[in-house]
């Protein structure tokens, strides 16, 4: 396992809130210049989530965000190549989904097909805090569908249609189908109050689930301080606080909008 003091000891304190002194670009400069090439591979496969969000957003004709492996002329081409500007194999599960799905109005229906298999396919494979990250990433959405399912009166079973049944946290979802109100998982307490404060409030919702990862993040951070977890760590935690800063009320607007699309 490489250790990389320079680069580790390089990395300012983060603080939501807080504008960071070394940004997103810097440290993806700093990390192609210092990483291994096996490390390298990992970033792009932790960043690989933002490509696949921005499928939706190319789809949707929606902002898109800068911080993935591909710019939107790129995951364009990526799309119709079926083939990745950057050294991993294009999924099968992708390639399979572009051909059963035609046009972007299909592609956006079934979009939860597509992240089910994102997050299934990395979780199997990936190791260490990449692992970790996603693990979280998916149960997070799980029990944020959960809470908007109820609040919008939608079928949770319809929602959830493309998730395993036996999966616990998707059974226990499915277990209240029923009940006036969503109870999560233990674990995920914490979402019930920022949900019920925050609910009609997209602004203000998103700022208080960027801090709620922020926080549950540093808890994946491990034992080695020099190794390329730590930095992946790091550079998951500096995402959170650029998009806090880069929120605005037109941006909250946007927001809201997007996720009655997304569950509609």
């Amino acid at each position: 396992m490489n250790e990389y003091y320079f680069l580790a000891s390089l990395l300012p304190s983060l603080e939501i809130g807080h504008v960071p002194t070394l940004g997103f670009s810097e440290l993806k400069t700093l990390m192609d210049t210092n990483l291994s090439r096996t490390d390298r591979q990992k970033v792009r496969d932790f960043l690989n989530v933002i490509d696949f969000e921005n499928m939706r957003a190319l789809w949707a004709n929606e902002p898109f965000e800068p911080r993935g492996n591909c710019n939107p002329a790129q995951l364009e081409q990526a799309l119709q190549d079926h083939q990745w500007p950057f050294p991993k194999p294009f999924p099968t599960f992708l390639i399979d989904f572009l051909e059963k799905y035609r046009t972007p109005q299909e592609k956006l229906n079934h979009f939860s097909l597509l992240m089910s298999q994102f997050f299934a396919a990395e979780i199997s494979h990936e190791t260490g805090f990449v692992r970790d990250y996603f693990a979280f990433q998916r149960e997070l959405r799980l029990v944020l569908l959960g809470f908007r399912a109820k609040k919008w009166g939608k079928n949770v079973a319809a929602e959830l249609q493309y998730e395993d049944g036996s999966d616990p946290i998707v059974a226990q979802i499915l277990a209240q189908s029923d009940a006036k109100v969503y109870e999560p998982p233990f674990e995920y307490k914490e979402l019930k109050p920022i949900f019920e404060t925050y609910a009609n409030s997209p602004l203000e919702m998103h700022k208080a689930l960027y801090e709620y990862q922020f926080n549950h993040i540093i808890e994946l951070w491990g034992n080695e301080p020099f190794t390329v977890d730590r930095i992946l760590n790091y550079l998951a935690r500096l995402i959170l606080v650029e998009r806090w800063l880069e929120l605005d009320v037109q941006k909250g607007i946007q927001i809201v909008d997007r996720i009655e699309k997304e569950i509609t």
